[in-house]
């Protein structure tokens, strides 16, 4: 699991750290940080919107579809099948997009919790000597610590900054006894020193928008020492996700007004929201404002690609895909020979009386009935005829067909 965050979270620091040395600030490194990473997913945005854009403008032909072959399911599912092919469409290209800003969540957690990880880059023996000498200047520090372990160095860093002379202290006491004891030398080269004090401390300092500090934790009952901005964070928060939701449903409902209404959806993105209100009061505040941020960003751009496909501009994007649908070279897309291949299927199947579970077909002794293990049998062999079908229709060999092959030149 460290593997995966790390993966996300190192060049998510490296860009933050990039951002930081230019601006100086903390909170204003998290605004460009959201503007930059938004235009760099801009491009997949952008064909996510265009998909679902042109899958509206075809609504329509699909519901007619559903209406003409309602009572037969198998027929309607070829048709539609046959339907995206011709549009160039790939309905589920979508799916595999709309969890990346999930996994870039996880990464900006990583960042905000841990800065002196991704951020300053010091190394995991410098971080556990500064957290053993935090708690060797305060002994209660030592059950906070363990109590929120994933806020260790936010910790660290706010004790380092109200106590700066005794941190810097402690650290020349042992750099003192490092340097007589010659046998500790190799520790010597993970111990810290004066400057990770002082970069550090200035780091600390700069953690803040305004007179927020983000590495706080959010309450539901501001204390005199926190300021109220800090409070309205999580708020601020829902109610600019609120105000992306409703614009989001009404911009789908005026493109698609035969849209179902899909009450329990609608009920869950309305929840979403307040979630992430309550989540945000469980996280430093840090993390509260990239979403804030990444909100109103996500808002201005939708805004953007609503206004930049209209009716208009995305009929002649699917008259341009259409046109290259027909002039598209003889190998087709994975997808199109998975859609293909289950065309086939299906049809053979419709051919044989396929029913349920069982099988009919027509012998000299009339219907007969077979196993469900020969029906699964029957259905294997069926994709694997379907697939060479599929192969020898683009002049290329699965491994299955190459394996038939195999096969007859041994015989």
């Amino acid at each position: 699991m460290n593997f995966l965050i790390n993966l996300i979270a190192i060049p998510l620091g490296f860009l933050m750290k990039i951002i930081y040395n230019l601006v100086g600030n903390y909170g204003i490194s998290i605004i460009l940080f959201t503007f930059v990473t938004r235009m760099i997913l801009f491009p997949v945005s952008y064909k996510q919107q265009k998909n679902t854009a042109r899958m509206q403008l075809l609504n329509p032909k699909l519901k007619k579809l559903q209406e003409k072959y309602k009572n037969d399911p198998n027929k309607m599912q070829m048709e539609q099948f046959q339907l995206y092919q011709d549009e160039n469409i790939n309905p589920y290209s979508s799916c595999l997009t709309s969890f990346i800003p999930l996994i870039l969540l996880w990464g900006v957690l990583a960042v905000v919790y841990k800065p002196m990880t991704y951020i300053l880059n010091y190394d995991s023996n410098i971080i556990e000597e500064a957290k053993s000498i935090v708690i060797s200047l305060d002994a209660d520090s030592e059950k906070t610590l363990t109590k929120n372990s994933m806020r260790q160095e936010l910790i660290i860093m706010e004790k380092m900054l109200q106590n700066p002379e005794g941190f810097s202290a402690a650290v020349q006491d042992g750099e003192i006894t490092l340097i007589q004891n010659e046998t500790e030398t190799a520790q010597k080269l993970n111990y810290i020193n004066q400057n990770f004090v002082t970069e550090v401390t200035e780091f600390a300092k700069t953690f803040t928008l305004g007179s927020v500090k983000l590495s706080e934790t959010p309450s539901t009952k501001p204390s005199e020492n926190s300021s109220f901005f800090l409070f309205l964070i999580p708020i601020f928060s829902g109610l600019m996700q609120l105000v992306f939701t409703i614009y989001t449903q009404q911009m789908q409902k005026k493109r698609n007004p035969d849209m179902p209404s899909m009450g329990s959806m609608n009920a869950m993105l309305y929840m979403m929201p307040l979630f992430s209100v309550w989540l945000a009061f469980t996280v430093p505040a840090g993390v509260g404002f990239y979403w804030l941020c990444s909100s109103v960003f996500s808002f201005l751009q939708s805004m953007f690609l609503y206004a930049w496909f209209n009716d208009e501009r995305v009929e002649k994007i699917g008259q341009a895909e259409r046109e290259k649908a027909k002039n598209a070279k003889k190998r087709p897309s994975m997808m199109q020979k998975l859609m293909e291949q289950q065309e086939e299927l299906m049809r053979q199947q419709e051919q044989q009386g396929v029913s349920g579970n069982r099988i009919r077909y027509s012998d000299s002794n009339g219907n007969t009935k077979i196993s469900r293990a020969e029906m699964e049998e029957y259905n294997t062999a069926v994709i694997r005829e379907a697939r060479q079908r599929i192969a020898q229709k683009y002049g290329d060999l699965d491994e299955d067909s190459a394996d038939s092959k195999n096969e007859k030149k041994k015989k």
